[in-house]
C-alpha cells in the first residue's frame, strides 16, 4: 500500500513491529508534523498511542475482534484544532463466508435500533448525532447478504456458535457472553427458543422438561425488556429458590407480587390453574430449566442497564423508578389497579385513579398506522429534556370534567405521570414503557377533541432516550 502510494505522489510510510524504534519515533513525528501523509501499520496502533492529528483511518482488513476494530477506530477520534470531523474508509474486499459484518455496525449504533439489515437498508437512522455511513453499492450488496446468510436462519447459526464457543472465544458459555460475542440481539436469540433449549439442540439432547415451556418462553422476552432492579432481584431470588423447598412466604407485598405474576404468565390466574400468588410462584419454580435461563437473563439485563432509576414514592405508596422499562401490567400493579383475578384496565393512552388523583399517561411515539387509528394518533413528542407535546383523548374538551382537572392539576392536588415508549413492538414483542416521572407545569392548553397540551417534566429525560424520541 505504501508503495502504490508513492507511486502517485503521496507521502507514505510504513510502521511495524519490527521496525527499528530510532526510526519508529521518526516515522511518528513526521507523520504528526505532516511530512508524512499516510502511515500504513500493522498491529502496532491498535491502543496506547495518541495522535490526535489523525483524521482519516482506512481499514484494509477484517478482523472478527470487535475490541480489536474499535480500537483501531478510536485512533481517529481524538479532538484536535481545525479538525472537523474523521473519515473512515473501510474496505470489505474478500471475506470468509462467516465473517461477520452485522456486528462491525452494530457496534456503532445506539442500543435501540431496528435489525441491522434494515438500518443498512434505511441508511443507518439510528446513528449518534452528526455521524453518517455510506456504502457503495457493490459493498452494500456484498454486506447485506453476508448478514442474510449469517442470520437468516438462526437454527443452524446459534446451535453452530454454542458447541464451539468456549473453544474459540476462551469463556464459559453463558448468556451474557453468548450476546455480547455474537452481536445477536437477546430476542433474537429467545425468538422461538429458551436459552437451555438452543444448549439442548447444540449437545443433541432431548428438549427441557420443563412443564409450561410455551409460557416460559413468552415471560423470557417479556424480562429481556425490563430495566428495574428491584424486579429483577426480585425474579432472581425466585427463581434461585429450590422448586422443592416447600415456600409460605415469598417476602413479596401484594403490588410486587401481582406485578412479578403478570410479568412471569401475562394473564390472570384462572388461566393458568392458580388461585394464589404461592401457587403461581410454585408453579414457575416447577419450570427447572427456565428457572435457570431466568436467573442467566436477568442477571445479564442488570449489568447492561441504560440509564441510572432513582427510586421515587408515588401516590398510594406506588414504588417505580425514574427511566426504568415496565409493561402495561406492572405499572397497573405498582397502584393496585390489578391482582390475580383482576387484569386491571386495557387498551387505553390514559389512566384515571379517581382514589388517588393521578392521570397515568401511557405514550407511544412512533405512531404506526396499523397499531393506531387516525382517531387515536396523537401528536406526542418531546420538545426537549423536559418538556412534552401530548394530546388528550379525543373527546375530551377543556370543559369538561377531565380537561378542568389538567388545567388545574396543581391547585385541585392532581398528579400528572408520563410513560412513553418508542414504538409499540421491537423485534416482535410488545415494548415495555420509560417511566418519565411527574409533570411539574402544564405551560399550554389548546384547543378541544383532543386537547393539545405542553407539559414540564420534574426529571430531564435521559439525553439518549431523547435523541431516540427525535429519530421516531
Amino acid at each position: 500500500m505504501a508503495k502504490k502510494f508513492k507511486e502517485v505522489g503521496l507521502k507514505a510510510e510504513v510502521l511495524l513491529g519490527e521496525t527499528p524504534s530510532k526510526i519508529r519515533d521518526q516515522r511518528v513525528q513526521d507523520f504528526r508534523s505532516g511530512q508524512i501523509t499516510f502511515l500504513f501499520t500493522v498491529d502496532v496502533f491498535s491502543e496506547g498511542v495518541d495522535i490526535p492529528e489523525i483524521n482519516l483511518v482506512l481499514f484494509l482488513r477484517p478482523t472478527e475482534s470487535l475490541t480489536v476494530f474499535l480500537q483501531q477506530l478510536g485512533r481517529g477520534l481524538r479532538h484536535y484544532p481545525e479538525k472537523d470531523c474523521l473519515t473512515v474508509l473501510d474496505f470489505v474486499g474478500q471475506s470468509h463466508r462467516k465473517y461477520r459484518i452485522d456486528r462491525k455496525f452494530s457496534a456503532l449504533l445506539r442500543t435501540q435500533r431496528r435489525r441491522i439489515d434494515q438500518e443498512i437498508e434505511k441508511d443507518f437512522p439510528n446513528l449518534p448525532p452528526g455521524c453518517n455511513i455510506q456504502l457503495e453499492r457493490v459493498a452494500r450488496e456484498h454486506i447485506l447478504r453476508n448478514i442474510t446468510e449469517s442470520l437468516g436462519n438462526l437454527n443452524h447459526f446459534i446451535p453452530e456458535v454454542i458447541r464451539t464457543f468456549t473453544v474459540e472465544t476462551g469463556l464459559p458459555l453463558t448468556f451474557a457472553n453468548f450476546v455480547e460475542s455474537t452481536g445477536l440481539t437477546p430476542l433474537e436469540i429467545l425468538r422461538s427458543k429458551t436459552w437451555t433449549e438452543w444448549k439442548k439442540v447444540a449437545n443433541h439432547e432431548l428438549p427441557p422438561p420443563d412443564p409450561d415451556l410455551q409460557a416460559t418462553r413468552k415471560a423470557l422476552r417479556r424480562i429481556i425488556l425490563r430495566t428495574d432492579p428491584d424486579r429483577l432481584d426480585q425474579l432472581i431470588h425466585l427463581s434461585s429458590l429450590n422448586a422443592a423447598e416447600p415456600t409460605t412466604s415469598y417476602g413479596f407485598n401484594e403490588q410486587d407480587s401481582a406485578a412479578l405474576h403478570y410479568l412471569l404468565w401475562g394473564q390472570k390466574g384462572e388461566k393458568i390453574g392458580v388461585s394464589s400468588y404461592q401457587e403461581s410462584f410454585q408453579k414457575w419454580r416447577g419450570n427447572e430449566c427456565s428457572n435457570d435461563d431466568l436467573i442467566e437473563i436477568a442477571t445479564w439485563r442488570k449489568s447492561v442497564h441504560p440509564y441510572p432509576t432513582p427510586l421515587v414514592v408515588l401516590p398510594g405508596n406506588a414504588k417505580l423508578r425514574l427511566h426504568a422499562a415496565y409493561g402495561l401490567s406492572e405499572i397497573k400493579s405498582a397502584f393496585g389497579l390489578n391482582n390475580l383475578d383482576q387484569a386491571g384496565p386495557m387498551g387505553v393512552g390514559v389512566i384515571y385513579i379517581k382514589s388517588l388523583k393521578v392521570y397515568l399517561h401511557l405514550v407511544t411515539f412512533k405512531k404506526e398506522e396499523r397499531d393506531f387509528a387516525p382517531t387515536t394518533r396523537y401528536q406526542d413528542y418531546l420538545i426537549s429534556r423536559t418538556r412534552i407535546h401530548w394530546e388528550s383523548q379525543a373527546a375530551t374538551t377543556q370543559a369538561t370534567t377531565t380537561g378542568q382537572n389538567y388545567v388545574h392539576f396543581k391547585e385541585r392536588g392532581y398528579t400528572i405521570l408520563f410513560f412513553a415508549r418508542q414504538e409499540k413492538r421491537i423485534e416482535g414483542e410488545t415494548s415495555p414503557f420509560i417511566f418519565l416521572g411527574a409533570a411539574t407545569n402544564l405551560i399550554s392548553a389548546e384547543g378541544n377533541r383532543p386537547i393539545a397540551m405542553v407539559w414540564d417534566l420534574e426529571h430531564p429525560v435521559p439525553a439518549e432516550l431523547f435523541e431516540e424520541a427525535r429519530v421516531a
